[in-house]
């Protein structure tokens, strides 16, 4: 990592970037959000999303990161024929322009829970991914991002995908960095659908056990369009996630899935709104997780429906699974309905340890305590990895489960 200025030093920041063979249109850019960050203040214990995670010992003073990168996937002819742009952000600005910065002048706000740390990333990124597919382009193999930083740092990275009219494509994007060290990982994720596309997205977070994960995610789902994205959280000593899931084009549907497999210290706290401004529009959500040791969970989900939004079916499930008596889970389920022409509008929420009778006819047929517990959970796990539709996608998800949950060939033995 290179030793470069600290996360929070404006002035040494813009000579870090300064000395970065960047166009002047992107150094603008990065004044323009800079000064847009520095005008949004942090969030406090009095946001209700935030009364659960606190900010006072987040590293803020580690120096940025700067020589991390995206290793992507590579593109067959077809698709690089057809006009596809799959890049580590930087490269794409240098290879692809003009089409790089219409797609950053058209950048809107993220989370309103997260809007400072949306800012932040606009301005400091230094590595990200960039998928751009054009109209009705379908690129059937599942493409890959993999970005790994080594040592303590603060890292912003960005993902942009933007899938064009009727067009198809799925991206796994994955982030880690090494334990022991102290960091800060802001990634950000936008996520444009236009009409009649199709888009499935799984972000597999296995950071440190010692960095602070403070994400951001919006989605757009134009009209037709589908849109399935999932989140498995391994790592990270404390994870803030916002999202964003916009229904702005009528007949739109997205799928929000979500896997958190934590234990010893770590605390995962999400919160998700589900805002349908559109006419009929489907938006479903399902977040399971399994908590170990002394592990926390928080979950704070909104459905908002707009009185503009006619016909509408949307649902938020979140179940917790605690598999000590030192773990915790706070589901909280929030519904605001400003229309009464609706199709669906619901949610569910539990927080438990296995039932004893499910334990009990598990070692009853010569299984192990511990080999019980790993067939269940991943047994509990199983309605999220089913929807899963990607082999590939599934395959890297459960094997960096495996610490926590075991493997299937363990269970079976």
């Amino acid at each position: 990592m290179a030793p470069v200025a600290g996360a929070l030093d404006p002035a040494a920041l813009m000579e870090v970037f300064g000395s970065r063979p960047e166009p002047d249109w992107l150094r603008t850019i990065r004044r323009r959000t800079w000064a847009g960050y520095d005008a949004t203040p942090w969030p406090s214990a009095s946001e209700e999303e935030w009364r659960r995670t606190r900010l006072d010992e987040l590293p803020r003073d580690v120096p940025l990161v700067s020589d991390a990168r995206a290793e992507v996937s590579v593109l067959d002819a077809d698709a690089t024929g057809a006009g596809v742009v799959f890049a580590d952000l930087g490269d794409a600005v240098r290879d692809h322009p003009e089409l790089v910065q219409r797609v950053l002048a058209a950048d809107a706000a993220g989370p309103r829970t997260h809007a400072a740390f949306w800012e932040l990333s606009r301005a400091s990124w230094t590595a990200g991914t960039f998928l751009y597919v054009p109209a009705g382009v379908t690129i059937s193999l599942v493409l890959r991002s993999r970005t790994a930083t080594a040592g303590a740092g603060a890292f912003f990275p960005r993902t942009i995908v933007v899938a064009e009219a009727n067009s198809t494509v799925t991206l796994l994007d994955e982030f880690s960095s090494v334990d022991g060290e102290p960091g800060w990982f802001g990634g950000t994720v936008d996520i444009r659908a236009g009409a009649g596309a199709r888009v499935r997205y799984a972000n597999l977070q296995r950071l440190g056990d010692a960095t602070w994960n403070i994400g951001a995610q919006r989605v757009e789902v134009g009209p037709d369009a589908e849109v399935t994205i999932l989140n498995a959280q391994v790592g990270s000593l404390v994870t803030k996630l916002g999202m964003d899931i916009l229904m702005s084009g009528r007949g739109g549907t997205s799928r929000l899935l979500g896997i958190l497999a934590a234990g010893d210290e770590q605390k995962i706290d999400i919160n998700s709104l589900q805002d349908l401004s559109a006419s009929n529009t489907t938006s479903d959500l399902l977040y399971l997780s399994a908590l170990y040791d002394s592990a926390h969970a928080v979950f704070y989900g909104s459905t908002r429906v707009r009185s503009e939004a006619k016909q509408t079916s949307s649902f938020q499930e979140c179940r917790n699974l605690l598999l000590s008596p030192k773990a915790g889970a706070e589901p909280i389920p929030v519904l605001e309905i400003e229309t009464n022409d609706i199709l669906r509008c619901g949610h569910g929420a539990t927080a438990g340890a296995i039932d004893p009778v499910q334990m009990f006819y598990a070692q009853s047929r010569g299984l192990s305590h511990d080999q019980a517990e790993r067939m269940i959970v991943r047994g509990f796990f199983e309605r999220v990895v089913a929807q899963i539709g990607s082999e590939a996608i599934r395959a890297h998800v459960l094997a960096a489960l495996e610490d926590r949950i075991g493997s299937a060939e363990v269970v079976a033995a």
